[in-house]
């Protein structure tokens, strides 16, 4: 188990049907944060470990929120879209935002 708890359950941005969760940066990829953390949030299952290419490619995913040529940050971009059940938000400023539906009740 991480030492480290990386995803923060943020109340004020639930919406009516989900509730809110908010990846914190890391050293790792876009990608990477967004697999590990929605599988600690809600669960995962063994036999489908490329849930996310279901819904986004990856490498493009954490190519369009790589620093820039000259090593500057991505600052500006919103990527919106759906993976294992959840809207996931993902914007330049490096905020990723997950939104669980209510009835998956496994972190409450």
């Amino acid at each position: 188990m991480r030492e480290e708890q990386l995803t923060e359950r943020v109340a004020e941005l639930d919406r009516d049907e989900y509730v809110a969760y908010r990846i914190k940066g890391g050293d790792d990829d876009v990608s990477t944060r967004i697999i590990r953390e929605v599988e600690a949030i809600v669960g995962t299952d063994d036999d489908k470990t490329t849930w996310l290419y279901d819904s986004i490619d990856p490498d493009a995913l954490d190519a369009i929120f790589s620093r820039k040529h000259d090593g500057t940050p991505r600052e500006d971009g919103k990527v919106v879209f759906t993976a294992c059940n959840c809207k996931i938000s993902v914007r330049g400023s490096g905020e990723i935002t997950v939104y669980v539906p209510r009835d998956d009740t496994s972190r409450e």
